[in-house]
């Protein structure tokens, strides 16, 4: 598959309501939240300057990793030729590079992700990504290490417990 390196910059900024929170109040209504781990995909566009296009927040919460706010800004594809609309579309989109990126970066600090989904369209993309339903509404799950089934049910009932993230 086609990473896109050439022309999407994935990375942990620290500034991401600076950077990002246009995305994410176009997507939400509201500022971004303060979580530690703002994770940024860039356009690379044709003039050598770089556009935030996707935003996606982490907060890593004893031995798992909550992932939220995922958001891409559509309107940012416009400053892209179609060719690489196309090549982005074939890679399964950014949304979908960021959510897997994330896991790369931050798998070796947790046991599992968690994400809270809502959208169908999200959903359909945190799937393609690893995550997997967990049997409880808009809760998924991305078991990156094996865990036994009872450690599974464990964490899955602390991060219930933790309310929207």
């Amino acid at each position: 598959m086609d990473r896109l390196d050439d022309l999407v910059i994935i990375t942990e900024v620290d500034e991401g309501p600076a950077i990002a929170g246009h995305i994410f109040r176009r997507k939400f209504g509201e500022d971004l939240p303060d979580f530690p781990h703002h994770v940024v995909a860039f356009l690379r566009l044709d003039d050598g300057s770089l556009m935030p296009v996707t935003y996606l927040h982490l907060w890593l919460r004893d031995d798992v990793g909550l992932v939220g706010g995922v958001c891409t800004d559509g309107d940012a594809f416009a400053r892209l030729t179609p060719g690489q609309c196309e090549r982005v579309r074939a890679a399964g989109g950014v949304y979908l590079q960021v959510v897997r990126e994330t896991f790369r970066r931050f798998g070796a600090r947790c046991e599992a992700f968690f994400g809270l989904v809502g959208d169908p369209r999200s959903w359909d993309v945190n799937l393609q990504a690893g995550f997997e339903p967990t049997g409880h509404p808009k809760l998924i799950a991305h078991w990156h290490r094996p865990l036994a089934d009872a450690r599974k049910a464990e964490l899955i009932e602390r991060v219930r417990g933790f309310g929207p993230f």
